[in-house]
């Protein structure tokens, strides 16, 4: 079962996404779904310390709307952390969207001290107990999918982290293979080149340094001898 999270562009209170993100408000066989962008190692630290999943699912240029779509289809519900100050964002999108496909949603703000749940302000039960008592529509062709999810994306919303979407298997095959020969390439730039030759002319002449060093402190000292016995 899948659980979508949201959160403003600008949200950096991740103590408070930590402590509704845990084992203790959300069944651990859950997979907590997360769009990529500037928070995603913030979302990816907090399922780590509780054990919990995290499947990360890009927004791909030109296949936005599927995009949103794919991931409401398996969304029991959506956790959405929103202080009401940004309105072209997908945390404001996802309200909507929530809304009407009849999709269970949470509101977190800073703001205010409970949650907002399907819209209304919840000032009496606790979140691990609303969670529990939700329940996912099934049907006997689609289990555990949404059927039917509509999804409108205003020109206006602005998306935390856009990628582009491969035309087909070949191109993202050519993809790796370039990354990888641009890392070899950097890493071969790097290396130091190995000469056995220069190598060894080099310990040659280390060694005859050495040895004339010695000479010319054994001259030195036979010389400082010989004034110490004049005197």
């Amino acid at each position: 079962m899948n659980v979508l999270v949201i959160n403003d562009y600008s949200w950096d209170n991740f103590a408070l996404v930590s402590k509704r993100l845990n084992p203790r408000c959300i069944d651990p066989n859950h997979k907590i779904n997360y769009f990529y962008g500037k928070c995603m190692q913030y979302i990816s630290n907090i399922c780590n310390q509780n054990m919990m999943q995290l499947h990360r699912r890009p927004i791909i240029e030109g296949k936005i709307k599927e995009s949103f779509e794919d991931s409401l289809k398996f969304t029991k519900f959506c956790i959405i952390f929103h202080n009401f100050i940004e309105y072209n964002t997908i945390s404001s999108l996802f309200i909507d969207l929530c809304k009407d496909n009849k999709i269970p949603y949470f509101i977190f703000s800073e703001h205010c001290e409970k949650f907002y749940f399907n819209g209304k302000y919840n000032t009496s039960d606790k979140f691990k107990n609303v969670v529990r008592q939700l329940e996912f529509a099934e049907d006997s062709v689609n289990v555990n999918v949404n059927v039917n999810v509509n999804v409108n994306v205003p020109n206006y919303i602005i998306y935390p982290q856009v990628k582009t979407c491969p035309k087909n298997i070949e191109e993202i095959v050519d993809n790796i293979r370039n990354t990888y020969q641009k890392l070899k390439d950097e890493k071969d730039s790097k290396s130091i080149i190995y000469n056995e030759k220069i190598i060894k002319d080099k310990k040659k002449l280390i060694k005859s340094n050495k040895e004339m060093n010695y000479i010319d402190f054994m001259n030195n000292k036979i010389k400082w001898k010989e004034t110490i016995s004049k005197r």
